[in-house]
């Protein structure tokens, strides 16, 4: 089945737990954006009953379970533990996590470098599919995430990166719905379906639904396949929507392999490129700061980010707005 690019978020609230908008009010923001489908995942609460459309936006049914050591999303499966959850230690976070596997449900570690919430715990001994690497508009803590996911590509993990507003309410006049939005390479936009790319890694997260998107290939693999290596080959990279100054990366492992920095607007870039070596290849679109927005950005995150008897972290001169999961290189 031809598969398409379908937009959606993975980490939305309602007044079910601590979001400002009723389940159906949130909903009708989310097809004025143009999404195709949508995870609610209030607190430790099962909002959809069961996976439904809307007009033709896929609500999903997800939960994130929420405890002082972490928060993790289970999208898929209605979790049947007694509440209030016992998430004392690692090992109760993973009796509930693998009961949900069981289930058939998908389990994404929730902002695991957050400033205020990170995962407290073992992250790298939790079994997860994906990881949430961006979490609402951009900030520092998501550079961490980007940094601990690509050390686990580096070892040879395959976790699948997502991205999710975990939107709330909209603060101080600025819209954080869907910022960012992942974009998933699926059959359709059925919940089996989405769920099925989120977890494959068939996806490519940007900053908004309507901004920069990267189409990555190698032959005739894209994100989320795997290719069999014989000798050099050469991959595809096209970006779309570059605003001056933005920096398109590919990566062959921890090699960088093209770079393109935009001089002005492009609507559309494209660039061949070579692989050499077995292991992943994957893309992301960066930015540097310039100093009078990076002392905007510090002064911002040092109210926002200092974590509880904690500074905030040091502001980082360079952020990504947009980036793709691996293609598997054999």
């Amino acid at each position: 089945m031809q598969r398409r690019w379908l937009k959606g978020d993975t980490h939305l609230h309602t007044t079910n737990s601590d979001g400002h908008y009723h389940q159906y009010e949130l909903i009708e923001k989310c097809k004025k954006l143009g999404l195709d489908w949508i995870i609610i995942t209030d607190h430790n609460y099962n909002t959809v009953e069961e996976n439904y459309s809307s007009d033709g936006l896929q609500v999903i049914q997800g939960e994130e379970v929420t405890g002082e050591n972490g928060h993790v999303n289970v999208w898929g499966t209605v979790i049947k533990d007694d509440k209030p959850y016992d998430l004392s230690d690692l090992d109760a976070y993973k009796k509930i996590t693998k009961k949900a596997k069981k289930n058939g449900g998908i389990i994404s570690v929730n902002h695991p470098f957050c400033s205020n919430c990170p995962f407290r715990l073992d992250i790298d001994d939790f079994d997860m599919d994906c990881v949430e690497v961006w979490n609402t508009i951009q900030h520092t803590d998501n550079v961490k995430n980007l940094k601990w996911w690509v050390k686990k590509l580096d070892e040879g993990k395959r976790i699948a990166a997502v991205g999710g507003s975990d939107f709330h309410r909209n603060y101080a006049g600025v819209d954080l719905l869907a910022a960012p939005t992942t974009i998933v390479h699926a059959k359709s936009n059925k919940a089996d379906d989405v769920l099925e790319a989120l977890k494959e890694g068939r996806s490519v997260v940007t900053s908004r639904p309507n901004t920069s998107m990267i189409y990555l290939s190698v032959e005739d693999a894209q994100v989320g396949d795997t290719v069999k290596l014989d000798g050099a080959a050469t991959g595809i990279v096209k970006a779309t929507k570059l605003m001056p100054g933005f920096i398109l990366r590919v990566y062959n492992n921890d090699k960088l392999v093209h770079e393109h920095k935009a001089s002005g607007f492009e609507r559309e870039y494209e660039a061949h490129f070579g692989v050499r070596e077995k292991g992943y290849v994957r893309a992301e679109i960066d930015y540097k700061l310039k100093p009078v927005f990076k002392k905007v950005f510090s002064i911002a995150e040092s109210q926002v980010l200092s974590a509880r008897n904690a500074t905030a972290p040091e502001t980082a001169s360079e952020l990504f707005w947009a980036f793709t999961n691996p293609i598997w290189i054999e």
